[in-house]
């Protein structure tokens, strides 16, 4: 039987990491004392509800996180070929879960506070770089023969360096202690008080 690449495992739990230290650097926005302002307001843009808004842009973190938290099977995986799969099949549902996200992020719409549209503007380029390191190492990993172990190891290991990569830029949405409104409205909003759980 055919060793088992020890990247493997590794390069699973980098994107889990990835992600975890993606949402650290969001969760650093909760912060401070609830305060919503009085309805009725627009759904987006000045004079929306701030909370409303808020708990849109961090609720978007929940399809990605969904998709890296379900990390594929090991104990039965026998031969290389399966372990293609199920990293390929893994990479691709975090992919999904990104995507998604980066679509959810932008139906949030204009932000009802300072700094919002700034911060929104950095969390949608943090996706952007999870989307396309994902998509490059899904793509080495499905362009790898199974059969030649060599080479299979190798592609798993650049996909982790990849990774790794990725995990290091991750985090750090900036500073927004200046943002009073902001801050406040992340600490009422029930999804980022989700985040700063995490």
């Amino acid at each position: 039987m055919p060793r088992r690449p020890t990247s493997f495992r590794a390069a699973v739990a980098l994107v889990a990491l990835a992600f975890t230290l993606l949402v650290g650097g969001c969760s650093s926005v909760v912060t401070g004392v609830a305060s919503a302002d009085p309805a009725p307001r627009p759904a987006e843009g000045v004079g929306a509800d701030p909370v409303a808004w808020m708990d849109k842009v961090c609720g978007s973190f929940q399809p990605m996180l969904d998709a890296a938290q379900k990390t594929p099977d090991l104990a039965n995986a026998r031969d290389l070929p399966t372990i293609k799969k199920s990293f390929s099949d893994y990479l691709g549902a975090v992919l999904a879960g990104v995507q998604q996200a980066r679509s959810q992020l932008r139906a949030a719409g204009k932000a009802p506070v300072s700094g919002g549209d700034d911060v929104v503007g950095r969390i949608d380029g943090l996706y952007g770089q999870f989307e396309t390191s994902l998509s490059e190492a899904k793509t080495r990993v499905d362009g790898v023969d199974p059969n030649d172990a060599t080479a299979f190891q190798a592609a798993l290991t650049d996909a982790t360096n990849s990774l790794t990569k990725l995990s290091q830029s991750g985090g750090g949405l900036g500073d927004t202690k200046p943002f009073i409104r902001l801050n406040r409205a992340a600490d009422a909003a029930p999804n980022c008080q989700k985040l700063g759980s995490r």
